[in-house]
């Protein structure tokens, strides 16, 4: 079901029914609409629904999840966004709901995490309260540090992927030439663990001429 944990519509019972979800019997939420056949539901009640089934749940034509597009019809949009909404945390009433999310940005009763969220600070509370979690928190302190970091890591495991690539493009073309050689003498030892193992256990191991050979584990260890 499409439900909104910030809000809940008060004027449901006067509203024209074709603004109602047919699977969550609610007003829509960013409604999506299939070209194919015309039906339109929330985005995260087909979403939920395609995860189980392949059918339109009105009228169990087949489609795929890309077959829906977000409505754009203006009129359709602005009824949605005129419906009064009573907002859960702070209980003012009669918010014509395309006015919320900036209802949302000044609401004092909200609960809001930590801006160190991220790297799992587990503080959550109300806005007036975050300026004296934020003087004391060691987390939000560090986390332009560690964002750099994990941005850093990130950079250097596309380019060790990218490395690997490489190294396994040229492994292949030294293993035809050698497998000859490997086949007859069947035991291989790898240069980085300095362990035995044969061409028949590894089937991702790293070879270079002359004689540096890599195992499986080793490969997955470092470049996985």
């Amino acid at each position: 079901m499409a439900i909104n944990i910030d809000w809940e519509h008060m004027t449901e019972n006067s509203l024209d029914e074709e603004l109602f979800c047919p699977i969550c019997a609610d007003p829509f939420e960013e409604p999506v609409c299939a070209n194919q056949c015309g039906h339109t539901f929330c985005r995260r009640c087909i979403i939920n629904t395609f995860r189980i089934t392949s059918q339109c749940p009105a009228c169990r034509h087949t489609l795929t999840i890309d077959d829906f597009h977000p409505v754009t019809t203006r009129p359709f949009l602005n009824q949605l966004n005129k419906i009064l909404v009573k907002c859960k945390w702070c209980s003012q009433s009669n918010i014509q709901r395309g006015d919320f999310k900036d209802h949302i940005k000044t609401c004092t009763k909200i609960i809001i995490s930590c801006p160190a969220a991220n790297i799992n600070c587990d503080w959550k509370g109300q806005p007036d309260q975050m300026q004296d979690h934020a003087e004391v928190c060691p987390l939000v302190k560090i986390q332009p540090t560690i964002v750099k970091l994990k941005t850093k890591v990130k950079q250097q495991s596309k380019q060790i992927h990218f490395l690997y690539t490489i190294l396994k493009k040229i492994s292949e073309n030294h293993k035809e030439e050698c497998e000859e050689v490997y086949t007859k003498n069947g035991i291989i030892y790898c240069d980085v663990c300095e362990k035995e193992f044969t061409i028949y256990e590894h089937d991702e191991w790293l070879h270079f001429c002359p004689e540096a050979d890599i195992c499986c584990n080793c490969v997955k260890k470092h470049f996985s």
